[in-house]
């Protein structure tokens, strides 16, 4: 027998969803949006990137709520299956990139995601 027990929105927190953060400027002033990749719409703010990270909690927690009590279905984070691209570049722009990521001590996979966060 199927179990139809709705999660509650304290489960749906103990997910592993996807945090994106970035830099905005206002007034000359820098501060950080962390946005759940998942959750469109759900996203806070920071003066920096770990308080807008620390501050998104809260607004998962409101964001899932209210979906909840609305009957909507709550997205569920990304698999690591569906994380993952295949890419295909020519041979010259593979070498280059390795030297380089070489030249930066860094993996090829770690160089090209810094890469591409601020892309």
């Amino acid at each position: 027998m199927k179990n139809n027990k709705k999660q509650t929105v304290e489960e749906y927190l103990n997910l592993p969803y996807s945090f994106i953060v970035t830099p905005e400027e206002d007034s000359n002033k820098t501060y950080y949006v962390c946005r759940i990749a998942e959750l469109p719409g759900c996203l806070s703010h920071g003066k920096t990137p770990v308080e807008a990270q620390k501050n998104i909690k809260n607004a998962m927690y409101d964001w899932i709520e209210t979906a909840l009590i609305d009957g909507h279905e709550v997205p569920k984070p990304l698999t690591e299956s569906e994380k993952r691209i295949t890419l295909r570049i020519p041979g010259t722009l593979e070498t280059k990139i390795k030297l380089q990521a070489k030249n930066e001590n860094k993996s090829l996979n770690q160089f090209i995601v810094d890469k591409l966060r601020y892309a």
